[in-house]
């Protein structure tokens, strides 16, 4: 079997519609990841919501709260972890009323939607807020990997040029063969090739010889009841999926969906699922892993990229447990650990 190199990656973010506490959504859980994480010598890469946080910031009443948020990803890099891009878009504009609740404007969800000029310019500031504070703890530091919120980059062409233009050189908003019919949140990656990564210049589906490097999240099928048990055993866990204390609401474009598995059940048919170690349990994520590694011995040189994704917000007890379990699989199986910007170096060396 190919040599491997995982990326744990994390969105890192409140809810979609601007529901939950940052320091029980985002900042505790984060902070288990990366102590979990650390006891292999992982490094985790932090997808920052950067529009999100950059408009709390503009809020008075949350400017503690986006300090707080800002100090964990300065000492996050300064252990060796990484900072990488990623934008909800309907926070532009967003206004907090007077029960301290956030009012985003939901049809604005999907950055594809936007004209161009919007998409360039929440690109262009989403990288500006992170590489400022970067680049105070580490001034060599690169944004150049973004995910789209709610992976909705597509059509992806106008995107994936204004990224270009920004000279970002990895996306990871792709998981193959996942789908969302949901209006006003869809995406459809079912026709993503059967590579382990792969450039492109427009449309995030189709392979090129040059462009954008997409680093899709690893997927695979498995056993449809299999999969059911997973969901129903969150869905029965006292937390309900998410992480310790954190509550929000799925409410999107297209209405309001019940907990984490209702979000989950948009996603996919049963049996499709994401390497994702906030949601599947560790059995799980092996066996994903097995079959994507699986799939493409022998398809390249350099080491296989195996994206994992997680989020902050439905990292609970069990997820602990679960990431602990994948990591010690992961570490006896020889799969090194990896960010997007030392994979592609070693990329480049060869």
């Amino acid at each position: 079997m190919a040599a491997a190199q995982l990326i744990l990656s994390v969105d890192y973010e409140v809810f979609g519609d601007g529901s939950g506490e940052p320091r029980r959504c985002v900042q505790d859980p984060a902070r288990r990841i990366m102590q979990v994480a650390e006891g292999f010598d992982a490094p985790v890469t932090l997808f920052v919501d950067a529009a999100g946080f950059a408009m709390m910031e503009s809020e008075l009443r949350s400017v503690c709260s986006v300090a707080a948020i800002k100090a964990q990803l300065a000492a996050a890099l300064e252990r060796g972890h990484d900072l990488q891009l990623h934008l909800h878009p309907q926070w532009e504009g967003g206004r907090m009323d007077a029960e301290g609740e956030w009012q985003l404007d939901l049809s604005r969800w999907r950055i594809a939607d936007l004209s161009d000029g919007e998409i360039r310019v929440l690109l262009k500031e989403g990288r500006t807020w992170l590489e400022d504070l970067a680049r105070s703890r580490q001034p060599d530091y690169r944004c150049i990997a973004f995910r789209a919120g709610g992976w909705c980059i597509q059509p992806s062409e106008r995107v994936v040029r204004a990224l270009r233009k920004l000279d970002f050189l990895i996306d990871s908003s792709v998981a193959p063969g996942m789908r969302n019919t949901t209006k006003g949140e869809w995406l459809d990656f079912t026709k993503a090739p059967k590579l382990p990564y792969w450039m492109t210049r427009g449309d995030v589906c189709t392979p090129e010889k040059k462009g954008l490097y997409e680093m899709p999240i690893a997927t695979a099928r498995i056993d449809p009841v299999r999969h059911m048990r997973a969901l129903v055993a969150v869905k029965g866990r006292p937390d309900a999926g998410f992480a310790s204390g954190c509550e929000g609401s799925y409410r999107g474009p297209g209405g309001t969906v019940s907990g984490v598995v209702g979000r989950l059940a948009k996603l996919s048919k049963l049996g499709q699922v994401m390497l994702d170690f906030s949601s599947m349990p560790s059995r799980v994520l092996i066996d994903v892993s097995r079959k994507w590694l699986k799939q493409f011995d022998g398809v390249t040189d350099v080491p296989l990229p195996l994206v994992a994704i997680g989020h902050t917000k439905n990292f609970s007890a069990a997820s602990e447990q679960a990431l602990a379990e994948y990591l010690e699989w992961a570490s006896g199986e020889g799969i090194a650990f990896t960010t997007f910007p030392a994979w592609l170096d070693a990329l480049n060396a060869d």
